[in-house]
């Protein structure tokens, strides 16, 4: 039964509140565990683990959409598709494309990362967390907002807690690879041994598997760019970057995903409500659209300047005085966060509203555009600061710029009938 909005909404901030406190926890661990040039690897293992897990969250929004929409439906009709099954077929197949890309990791990956072991973990976490976006997205079509919100949450603490045993047995970048990678198994756990949580395994929906997997892989595609750009931009970084300046850049890495957090997480969090709400009530589409932007606006602006002020000593004192950055660094990638808020929410919004092209074309816009200007000639702050800006605002540009015309041709139709 799906739950009230207020009450929903509560929820899903609690759960993003967690997951988000847990990763901050987790990446805090590793920078007091392991020296600058071993973090450096590591964070890099962890901007690709979470780059592979932000292209299958194209999952999770296809089947929230899917199951959504099938539960509007009125009248007898032929469910047989598993959104569980055709989630995991699609991991199955991104596992082994993590393993035919071996030579491609070996690229971006840092030497103190172990390549073979990582790219391992990599595939068998990517078939993982298959099923587990489909679970929290099965959650979301149906309103479950508490078993979202609850396996949202214990993923996180299922790997910070495995972080804590690493930080005291002092494992290396290979063990913490492998706590990061493992809280991808939680939701089988959950969804197995609590009877409220096993719809999961036998829901189905009124769509041919063929059909829901092609709209799966089209959902994925445009999650390819909003994997770089959102969680694997280091990935960028490393890419662009030589290697010699590139094994000290922990503290504009960390950066990087310290600054963006506040507004990233709980928008991502947040993504499957949106895209529930706008399928259920696109006649409210318009307005709720103005509340969001604004308060992407209003979080930015009061985010940077708090980056500004404390940032700098907040930084220093949870990670160590190397990760401190300076005010200017931090309250500019802050802002850049908040463009980066609205492609994901354009793209979102996109996807509720069947405009599926646009969706991955937004994605892919801003992608290109960061990457010609990490080529620039310029210093790696300095390039990532502008990459992340610019990038984005042109993508959400693009985005909002066809949404809106989406929606008064919907207002369009909807007044001529």
């Amino acid at each position: 039964m799906a739950e009230r909005a207020g009450a929903s909404a509560a929820l899903v901030a609690v759960g993003a509140a967690v997951a988000a406190l847990s990763g901050v926890a987790f990446l805090a661990i590793t920078a007091r565990s392991l020296t600058t040039e071993q973090n450096t690897a590591f964070l890099t293992f962890w901007a690709a683990l979470f780059a592979l897990f932000a292209v299958l969250s194209g999952i999770q929004n296809e089947v929230t959409r899917a199951v959504r929409a099938d539960s509007m439906r009125t009248g007898d009709h032929d469910r047989k598709t598993s959104p569980l099954a055709s989630a995991l077929i699609v991991g199955a197949a991104a596992a082994l494309v993590v393993l035919a890309l071996t030579p491609l990791w070996g690229v971006v990956l840092v030497d103190d990362t172990n390549l073979i072991f990582s790219v391992v973990v990599m595939g068998a976490a990517a078939f993982l967390y298959a099923g587990h976006v489909a679970a929290v997205g099965t959650f979301a079509g149906l309103g479950r907002w508490r078993a979202f919100a609850g396996l949202t949450a214990g993923e996180s603490v299922v790997r910070l807690a495995l972080a804590v045993v690493g930080a005291v047995a002092g494992w290396s970048v290979d063990g913490f690879a492998t706590a990061a990678a493992a809280g991808a198994v939680t939701w089988v756990a959950a969804t197995l041994s609590m009877p409220g949580w096993r719809t999961v395994w036998s829901l189905r929906v009124a769509i041919g598997r063929g059909a829901l997997i092609g709209r799966i892989l089209n959902a994925m595609a445009a999650s390819g760019a909003n994997a770089l750009l959102v969680t694997g931009f280091p990935l960028l970084m490393s890419a662009t970057t030589d290697p010699s300046t590139y094994a000290s850049a922990a503290p504009v890495v960390m950066a990087v995903s310290m600054t963006r957090a506040p507004l990233l997480i709980p928008i991502t969090a947040f993504q499957s409500m949106v895209i529930a709400a706008f399928v259920e009530h696109p006649e409210r589409a318009r307005s709720s659209l103005l509340r969001l932007l604004l308060l992407v606006v209003a979080v930015a602006l009061v985010g940077g300047g708090l980056a500004a002020l404390v940032g700098p000593w907040l930084m220093a004192l949870v990670f160590g005085p190397a990760y401190a950055n300076t005010p200017a660094i931090l309250a500019l990638l802050v802002a850049a966060a908040a463009f980066l808020a609205l492609l994901v929410l354009g793209g979102a919004i996109a996807l509720a509203l069947d405009e599926h092209a646009v969706n991955t074309v937004g994605w892919y816009l801003a992608f290109a555009v960061s990457t010609a200007i990490m080529l620039m000639p310029l210093d790696l702050a300095t390039r990532t600061v502008l990459a992340l800006m610019i990038g984005p605002m042109v993508g959400s540009a693009f985005h909002f710029i066809f949404v809106l015309r989406a929606l008064r041709r919907r207002e369009s139709r909807a007044t001529a009938t």
